[in-house]
């Protein structure tokens, strides 16, 4: 079985480029998408193995409420991916305790490794 991997991420390209190199790699995309209420619905209705959310999500929830809702709700793990390091997002983020945490620009080697981790704790 493939597994299913949900892309929330409100740079387009960037989205498109990590669903490219996932499927590439032989893992399922769900669906890539822009806000965090995208992102909870998508979870709900599609119930991927693991959801890569960008901390910065168009919408009126952010990625880190987006998460929250997706770890508490479906239990699902969480890979974050953020381009920021201010320490406010980055301590909220990590009281989710994520599965991994990537700052970009995202390396994909980077991401396929945390992944397999995380697919070693399923």
């Amino acid at each position: 079985k493939k597994l299913k991997l949900l892309i929330a991420e409100d740079e387009v390209i960037i989205a498109q480029w990590i669903r490219m190199e996932l499927q590439d790699e032989g893992y399922e995309v769900c669906k890539c998408v822009t806000t965090g209420e995208e992102a909870v619905i998508t979870a709900e209705e599609q119930h991927p193995d693991i959801a890569v959310i960008d901390i910065h999500l168009a919408g009126e929830i952010d990625g880190i409420d987006a998460a929250d809702k997706i770890i508490n709700s479906f239990k699902i793990p969480v890979i974050f991916i953020t381009g920021f390091s201010e320490q406010n997002l980055f301590e909220r983020a990590s009281k989710l305790k994520p599965a991994a945490y990537i700052t970009k620009p995202v390396e994909i080697n980077e991401l396929l490794s945390e992944i397999k981790n995380v697919t070693n704790t399923l």
